[in-house]
C-alpha cells in the first residue's frame, strides 16, 4: 500500500505543470467564466488526480466536498452531479471545438465515472517544455486516466482522438480523498506557486488574475506544508457523569455548535476535544461548555478563553426546558444562534483576535473587513496590496483569494484605485481561484454572486447566492449580501426578510446592512419598519449611508436634512452628481429601482444640490 493513499503512478512534476496549465486555460474561457459551478467542479477533479487521489471521486464524495451538500446526501435521490457531470462533459466539447481546438494537452471526464483522463499531443507538448526551459524534454504520456491502454497506446489514442498519433503511459492516476470536515477540518485547498508580476504594474499574485502556466520545476500542491492563518478554536463539553440523559444532550449541542462554526470555514478552524483531550494547548481559543439541572430546567454555560494567556474573553450562560431531552428542537437554534456570535466575520472570536494576531495573513484580512466598513480609498489601496502580499508568499490561502475578488471589484463599483486591465476579469479569476481552492466553502459562492453580479449574469449571480446560504445559513453576511442583491433587483420582498435577519445577529455590521434594509422596507411601504434603520446611518459618512438619509428625509419632507445629505452624497461621490443613473447603475440597481430613488430624492433637490 502506497502511503497517504497516493498511487506511484501519478504524473510526474513536468506533466503536471501541462496539465494545470491547460486547466487554467479552460477556466479562463468564455464557457467555463461564466459557469462557476462547472469551473468548481473540473479544477476539483484535475485537482484530486494530480494528487494521486483519484479513485474515490464518487457522486457522493464530490456532492458533499465540491458541491457542499449535507453529510447525509443520497446520490441515489438526488442527481446533481450526474447532471453537473453530464453538463461539463458538453462544456469539454464545445471548448476543444471552438477556443481550445489548438490545445496540446485535452482533459476529459470519460462517462461512468469522474476521474477525468489527459491526452496529449505529444510533439505540442514536447515544445512547450523545450520552449519554457531551453533544455530538450522526453515527450509525456500520450494518455493519463480511466480509458488509457496499455496495451495499444496508438489505438486508444485514436479512439479519443483521430488523425494523431499517441504515446502510452503505464497507469492510472489514482484515489481522491476527501477530507470531510463535519466537525474539524479547515478545508484549506493547494494552490501553485506565483508568477512573477507584469512589468510597470502593482505587485501581483500569480492568478487567477492572469492565467499562466506554472513552472515545471514546481512540486505538486500535495507535497507543500500549508500554514495555518486562521484562528484556531477548540469545542470541549462537560459530560455529568451522574445524569446520561443531560450529558447526551451536551454532546448533541456540541456536536451542533461545531457544525454550525465550521461553516465559516473562511474565517476561523474549528475541532471538537473531549475534556482533558491532548491538542488544546496548540488552539488560539477553546469554548468550554457545561450544564446543570435546575429543578425541570437546564441551565447551560459557556465561556470562551484564550489559549495564549488564558484570559476569559467572554462568558453566557442560558436556561431552558429543553422537554425533548436530546431531540430538543431548540438546541439546534440555540446552537445557530451560539456559533454566529463566536464565528461570523464581526463576531466575538474576530473582534480579540485582531487585537493579538500574530499571523500576517489574518492581519490583512481584518484591514479588508474594515475596509467594508468604511469604504475608504486609502484603506482599500492597503488592503489589496497587503493581500497580495499574502497570496505571492502563500497562493493556498483560499480566505484571501475571495477578500483580494472583493476588493479588485471595487476598482469597477466604486473605482477605487484601478489598476490595468479589466478589473470585472481580474475579480472574476480571482473569485474563479477561490472556489478552486475550496470548492465546497460558502465564501467562494458568495464572492461568485457579488463577481457575476457585477457583470450582469444577474440570475447565475442570484444562483451562487442561494447555494452560499446553503453552504452557510449563519453567516449575517451572506444574509445581507443576497438580500441587497434583491433589493438592487427592485425585489425587495425576497431582499428584506434576509436583511432584517442580518441586522439582528450583527452587533458590529457594516452601515450598508441597514441601507439595504431601509431601502427595502422603504420601497415596500412598510414605513413604520424604515424609520427603524436611519438611525443606524446617521454616523457614517459613506456614500450608501448618505443616499439612505436623503431618501429618508425626503420621504419625512425635510428640506434642511434632504440638501445636506445631497451636498454630503456629492461630496463623497462626485460621480453621482456628473451622473447620478451612471452611479448607481454601477452599484447594481436596476433602471425601475434608479427611476424609483431619483423620483423620491426629487429633481429640485438634486439639482440644487448639485448647483451648491
Amino acid at each position: 500500500m502506497v502511503a497517504s493513499g497516493e498511487t506511484p503512478d501519478r504524473p510526474d512534476d513536468q506533466t503536471a505543470a501541462l496539465i494545470r496549465a491547460a486547466l487554467d486555460r479552460i477556466l479562463a474561457s468564455d464557457a467555463f467564466r461564466s459557469a462557476p459551478q462547472l469551473a468548481a467542479f473540473l479544477g476539483f477533479t484535475v485537482e484530486s488526480s494530480l494528487s494521486g487521489r483519484a479513485a474515490e471521486l464518487k457522486g457522493y464524495t464530490i456532492a458533499v466536498e465540491a458541491f457542499g451538500r449535507p453529510p447525509d446526501f443520497d446520490p441515489q435521490a438526488d442527481p446533481i452531479v450526474r447532471v453537473e457531470a453530464g453538463r461539463l462533459r458538453k462544456a469539454l466539447v464545445q471548448y476543444y471545438a471552438g477556443e481550445g481546438a489548438a490545445e496540446p494537452v485535452r482533459i476529459a471526464i470519460p462517462v461512468g465515472g469522474y476521474a477525468p483522463s489527459f491526452i496529449f499531443d505529444a510533439s505540442d507538448a514536447a515544445a512547450k517544455i523545450d520552449a519554457g526551459t531551453g533544455e530538450a524534454v522526453a515527450s509525456p504520456p500520450s494518455r493519463i486516466g480511466p480509458g488509457a491502454s496499455r496495451s495499444d497506446p496508438l489505438a486508444a489514442a485514436a479512439r479519443v482522438e483521430s488523425g494523431r498519433s499517441r504515446l502510452a503511459i503505464v497507469g492510472l492516476v489514482l484515489i481522491v480523498v476527501i477530507m470531510a470536515v463535519a466537525v474539524a477540518s479547515s478545508r484549506i485547498g493547494h494552490r501553485r506557486e506565483p508568477a512573477s508580476s507584469p512589468a510597470g504594474a502593482a505587485p501581483q499574485v500569480r492568478s487567477a488574475l492572469a492565467p499562466a502556466s506554472t513552472p515545471a520545476s514546481s512540486p505538486p500542491p500535495a507535497a507543500k506544508a500549508q500554514p495555518v492563518h486562521l484562528p484556531v478554536v477548540v469545542v470541549t463539553v462537560g459530560s455529568p457523569q451522574d445524569d446520561p440523559e443531560l450529558s447526551e444532550v451536551m454532546q448533541r449541542f456540541a456536536r451542533l455548535l461545531v457544525d454550525a462554526m465550521a461553516r465559516f470555514d473562511d474565517l476561523i478552524v474549528v475541532k471538537a476535544l473531549e475534556p482533558g483531550a491532548s491538542g488544546v494547548e496548540a488552539a488560539d481559543y477553546v469554548f468550554e461548555m457545561n450544564a446543570s439541572r435546575t429543578g425541570a430546567d437546564t441551565e447551560g454555560f459557556g465561556r470562551l478563553r484564550a489559549v495564549k494567556d488564558g484570559r476569559i474573553v467572554w462568558t453566557t450562560s442560558t436556561t431552558r426546558s429543553l422537554e425533548k431531552g436530546p431531540e430538543d428542537p431548540e438546541l439546534l437554534e440555540l446552537a445557530r444562534r451560539l456559533a454566529i456570535r463566536l464565528a461570523q466575520p464581526f463576531g466575538i472570536i474576530h473582534a480579540d483576535f485582531r487585537q493579538s494576531a500574530i499571523s500576517p495573513a489574518m492581519r490583512c484580512m481584518f484591514q479588508a473587513f474594515d475596509f467594508r466598513r468604511t469604504m475608504q480609498p486609502a484603506e482599500h489601496l492597503a488592503a489589496r496590496a497587503c493581500l497580495e502580499g499574502v497570496l505571492a508568499k502563500d497562493p493556498d490561502f483560499h480566505p484571501a483569494w475571495s477578500q483580494l475578488a472583493l476588493l479588485i471589484l471595487d476598482e469597477y463599483t466604486h473605482g477605487f484605485n484601478p489598476l490595468p486591465g479589466p478589473p470585472l476579469d481580474r475579480a472574476l479569476s480571482a473569485a474563479l481561484t477561490a472556489v478552486r481552492l475550496a470548492p465546497s466553502s460558502a465564501r467562494g459562492q458568495q464572492v461568485m454572486m457579488d463577481v457575476l453580479f457585477a457583470r450582469g449574469a444577474l440570475e447565475d449571480a442570484i444562483r451562487n447566492g442561494r447555494e452560499a446560504l446553503a453552504r452557510n445559513p449563519y453567516d449575517p453576511d451572506i444574509m445581507a449580501d443576497l438580500g441587497s442583491r434583491f433589493v438592487r433587483l427592485n425585489r425587495p420582498a425576497e431582499g428584506l426578510p434576509l436583511l432584517s435577519r442580518a441586522v439582528e445577529l450583527s452587533a458590529g455590521r457594516p452601515p450598508w446592512y441597514d441601507f439595504y434594509a431601509f431601502l427595502a422596507a422603504h420601497l415596500l411601504g412598510a414605513d413604520k419598519l424604515a424609520e427603524s434603520y436611519p438611525a443606524a446611518l446617521l454616523a457614517d459618512q459613506g456614500a450608501l449611508s448618505l443616499l439612505g438619509r436623503a431618501i429618508a428625509a425626503a420621504r419625512d419632507k425635510d428640506d434642511v436634512e434632504l440638501a445636506k445629505s445631497l451636498r454630503a452624497l456629492i461630496e463623497a461621490a462626485p460621480l453621482f452628481s456628473i451622473d447620478a443613473r451612471l452611479y448607481l447603475g454601477q452599484k447594481g440597481f436596476v433602471p425601475e429601482l434608479i427611476d424609483r430613488v431619483l423620483a423620491d430624492l426629487g429633481s429640485d433637490a438634486l439639482s440644487a444640490a448639485k448647483r451648491r
